[in-house]
This record gives C-alpha cells, sequence and structure tokens, in this order.
C-alpha cells in the first residue's frame, strides 16, 4: 500500500530555509521524476508538492539574480541543476508557472490553494493548459475573459472538474481537444506531429517545436514500459524498415553496407 504525501502549502514552503526548500526540491522533483519504473504513480502522488516548491524556487532564482547573489548569466535551467539538484520536468515546470499565475498574481488569487489541493493532476494539467493559451492570447487582460473565469469556476467547485475543463479546452482550441482524444489512433498523431515538423520555420515558432520534440523524447525515459521493451522495438522498428527497403525500390544514394560490399571493390 503507498504511503499518502503530505500536500504543503505554498507559505509552509515559503518559510522554509533556502537550503531547506532545496531538499523538499530534491524529495518531491529530483527523486521522484527521475526514477523510471515508478516514476509515473510516485511523480503523480508527489506533483502538488513538486509544483509549489518549483514555483517558489523560480521566485528565489529571480530574486538571487536581481540581488546578484549568482552569477549573471545563471538561467533559470542552470540554477535548479548547480543549486536545486536536478532538472525540472516539463510536467511540474507547467503546472508550477500555472501555479504562480492563478495563485501569486495580484492582490488576491484567483484559484485558491485549497481548491488546487482538491483538484486532481489531470484536472491541473488541463487547466494549466488552457490558462497558458489566454495569457499568450490576452496578454494584460487574461485574468477576465471568460475562459479563464469558467477554468477558475471548473476548479473552485468540487466534482467533474476535468469533464468541465475539457469542454472549456473544446470551445477556447478544437484542434487542440481533438488532439487531446485518448481514442485517436497513434499513427494519426504521429503524422500529425511528422507533417508540422516538416513545415516548421526557422523562427521562434519552429523554436518552441524543436523543444516541444526534445521533450517528447525526455517523456519517454520517464514512462512505465520496461526499458527491456524499447530495445525489443528498437529491433523491430530496424527490422521492419530492412524489409521495406529489400521489397520496395531502395534510393541510388543509399550507401552500401560494408559486409555486402564484395571484397575486391572494398577500400
Amino acid at each position: 500500500m503507498s504511503k499518502d504525501i503530505k500536500k504543503l502549502t505554498f507559505a509552509e514552503i515559503a518559510a522554509l530555509a533556502l537550503a531547506d526548500r532545496y531538499q523538499v526540491f530534491k524529495e518531491n522533483v529530483v527523486k521522484p521524476f527521475t526514477a523510471i519504473n515508478s516514476a509515473k504513480n510516485t511523480a503523480t502522488m508527489s506533483m502538488h508538492n513538486a509544483f509549489k516548491v518549483v514555483a517558489m524556487l523560480k521566485r528565489d532564482y529571480a530574486e538571487m539574480l536581481h540581488k546578484k547573489q549568482i552569477p549573471p548569466d545563471t538561467t533559470e535551467a542552470d540554477f535548479f541543476k548547480r543549486y536545486a539538484g536536478g532538472d525540472v520536468p516539463a510536467r511540474v515546470k507547467q503546472l508550477a508557472t500555472f501555479f504562480n499565475a492563478v495563485n501569486l498574481t495580484g492582490e488576491k488569487p484567483l484559484i485558491t490553494e485549497v481548491f488546487l489541493d482538491a483538484a486532481s493532476v489531470n484536472s491541473l494539467e488541463k487547466a494549466a493548459a488552457i490558462i497558458a493559451e489566454e495569457r499568450k492570447r490576452s496578454a494584460e487582460g487574461w485574468m477576465g475573459t471568460d475562459i479563464t473565469l469558467d477554468v477558475i469556476n471548473a476548479l473552485s467547485t468540487p466534482g467533474y472538474a476535468t469533464k468541465k475543463l475539457k469542454e472549456i479546452r473544446a470551445r477556447q482550441k478544437p484542434a487542440a481537444a481533438d488532439s487531446d482524444d485518448s481514442n485517436t489512433p497513434a499513427s494519426v498523431l504521429a503524422s500529425l506531429l511528422h507533417n508540422r515538423i516538416l513545415e516548421a520555420s526557422d523562427n521562434d515558432d519552429g523554436y518552441k517545436l524543436f523543444v516541444a520534440c526534445q521533450e517528447l523524447a525526455e517523456a519517454w525515459s520517464k514512462n512505465t514500459i520496461p526499458p527491456e521493451r524499447f530495445a525489443e522495438w528498437l529491433a523491430r522498428c530496424e527490422q521492419e524498415t530492412a524489409v521495406t527497403f529489400t521489397n520496395g525500390s531502395a534510393p541510388e544514394t543509399a550507401a552500401a553496407n560494408p559486409a555486402e560490399v564484395p571484397a575486391e571493390t572494398a577500400v
């Protein structure tokens, strides 16, 4: 039976000495999110603590940079690696940004910490994606949009939050809601991503897509699929690719396999 992890309030994290915050970060971010076989379950249980301590440390980073307590060229990623003890997974970073936005921006929280603690990780991640889009679209006015107010209401009203948030996302960005459907075949999703990469431009959007692809690769290392299965899949992929080239027409410029080059022509 898994042991429940105490959910810390942001005030409790803020009251800790910096060294103790680093320890909370290691316990709730580094350890659970670097484990491979049991990461998914453990990380979900630790997520509320994880995103709140990251939210606090993001503020520590900004303050230490402003007060010149750390080198001026220290990036946020460098700060977490060098001082706190490890990387911040994309999921945790997204929720930390979301927490800072809805709980620590303005004179009073848009969503209280009590409601955020009561919400499931799935609901919070859906809400975070919606709010991120609203902030991008509406800049300074994002707090007052209908979509934002609906998200606040969904997370502040017990029951069915995930269903309500999915409906809100569908109104906000229909294409994104469709791609989030768990019934969409993997081959279709892969094809959509492949085409998007081919159409990428040398601009900020292209950069964001590139970063997202790196995070996708990182996500495989945190999946609960046994590592030996990946080796089997890789071998299967190579075998199927070889069959495709054997039965089809291989490109004329394809390099020959050294093992197949006649001895007299080998260099």
